[in-house]
């Protein structure tokens, strides 16, 4: 036990020198770098994402850890679909897996060494792999329900999203601007569906086409309706159909599908109040009528 808690204490302090040296090194780049400008010259930031984006720049890019252009860019699709959108995003995806594999076991027997000192090696050996195995799976599993939220999030909007931008399009204007005039409105209802539609805008000026645009778009979402939604927007485009139409037709379609929806939710809703029911209600209602019959009862049994 002894060994294995000196083990554990020297792995703590390896990784905190590490994030220390990280630390350090950034800071002392800076001022290296600082001394070289000219007076007034003004410091070039990364992205600028702060200080705290500075720090994992460098000593967690995902060159360090291997990671090739097509893992790099899953994750980074991974993290979009969850409402993180920093340029950094993967790089503190890193730092979190990290932390989460080296620091929570190591805090986790540190506790079970101080507080259990009498713990039998066995066990001490299953609470090492069991915090290790929520170290690895625990970063995922928070990303996974972020993503779950973002969607839901991304198809109670998208309605609206699709009556405004029909909107917009009868009253004149093309894709792209009623695009743009609805981002601001529905920014206030949804960050997330807001910064995606402004990555799109910015991809368009960029120079790429609209319908590779809104399939990016679509991609980011996450969500069948907004690829259903460009399919259907490319064919009208390369048909040279009428925009506005297609728009109205669809919208009108996705309204009765949000309708559906709340139509099988409800009519679910009696099926998934059996449990609770059979569990927690009917109980507490047999002993009040059967209480009363059982004292007589005992009342009898016992004279």
């Amino acid at each position: 036990m002894d060994v294995l808690l000196l083990a554990f204490l020297s792995a703590a302090f390896v990784s905190i020198a590490g994030i220390a040296f990280a630390a350090a090194h950034l800071v002392l780049s800076r001022n290296r770098l600082e001394r070289r400008l000219p007076a007034g010259g003004a410091m070039p930031t990364l992205a600028s994402s702060g200080e705290l984006g500075a720090l994992v720049a460098e000593p967690f890019a995902e060159s360090t850890f291997g990671m090739g252009w097509g893992v790099s860019r899953e994750l980074r699709l991974k993290l979009v679909r969850a409402g993180y959108f920093s340029p950094h995003a993967i790089r503190f995806y890193v730092v979190a897996r990290l932390c989460a594999v080296v620091a929570a076991p190591v805090l986790i027997l540190l506790a079970c060494a101080l507080f259990l000192p009498n713990l039998p090696t066995l066990q001490f050996i299953l609470v090492a792999a069991l915090s290790v195995g929520v170290g690895v799976i625990g970063p995922d599993a928070y990303l996974s329900r972020q993503q779950s939220s973002q969607t839901t999030e991304y198809r109670l909007n998208f309605p609206d999203l699709l009556d405004l931008l029909t909107v917009c399009v009868t009253a004149g204007l093309t894709v792209e601007a009623a695009f743009e005039r609805i981002r601001v409105r529905l920014s206030k209802r949804s960050r997330a569906l807001g910064h995606n539609i402004e990555l799109m805008g910015a991809e368009m000026r960029a120079g790429r086409s609209s319908v590779d645009a809104l399939s990016a778009f679509a991609d980011r979402l996450g969500l069948e309706e907004a690829t259903a939604f460009v399919a259907v927007l490319r064919q009208s485009m390369e048909l040279g159909g009428d925009i506005a139409t297609t728009l109205r037709e669809f919208s009108e379609d996705m309204r009765s599908k949000r309708m559906l929806l709340a139509e099988k939710k409800a009519n679910e809703l009696p099926v998934k109040m059996v449990v609770p029911l059979s569990l927690g209600i009917f109980p507490v209602i047999l002993m009040i009528v059967l209480l009363p019959v059982i004292l007589k009862l005992l009342r009898l049994i016992i004279s």
